[in-house]
């Protein structure tokens, strides 16, 4: 990784589409683990959109503030690894906020791998997006 210094570039909020997508597996995934057999007959069709839609929509609130963290880093003239590191942290915080929230809710054996590999993933994009945009 080097330390020279990125321009910013809009390219980084690709990342919330990403997340919006990542929401959406892993909300069908966590459908399929806990709920599929609850679902009364002729209701799945309405409870996986809304499945669907919840996951998009958390999946993107996640990834909206690792953007905005890589997008003012490279504006700052940081490098890319910075700006990694920083999507890198916002993501960890939104993960453990979730966490707080729906403790007790959510399968913390399903909770925390989702949230290593997605905050791994989102800043590799990040590193990856910003190491071609240097100046």
């Amino acid at each position: 990784m080097s330390n020279t210094p990125v321009r910013a570039r809009t390219s980084v909020f690709f990342l919330i589409p990403l997340g919006a997508l990542t929401g959406m597996a892993l909300a069908l995934l966590n459908y399929q683990q806990r709920f599929a057999s609850a679902v009364e007959p002729g209701g799945e069709t309405r409870f996986i959109l809304w499945t669907l839609i919840g996951g998009a929509v958390l999946g993107g609130s996640f990834a909206c503030p690792a953007s905005v963290a890589a997008f003012l880093s490279a504006g700052a003239g940081r490098s890319a690894r910075f700006c990694a590191i920083a999507a890198g942290l916002a993501l960890a915080v939104c993960w453990l906020l979730y966490a707080g929230v729906s403790s007790g809710t959510a399968p913390m054996a399903l909770l925390l791998p989702a949230a290593v590999l997605t905050t791994a993933a989102g800043a590799v994009f990040i590193w990856l997006t910003a190491r071609r945009n240097r100046a």
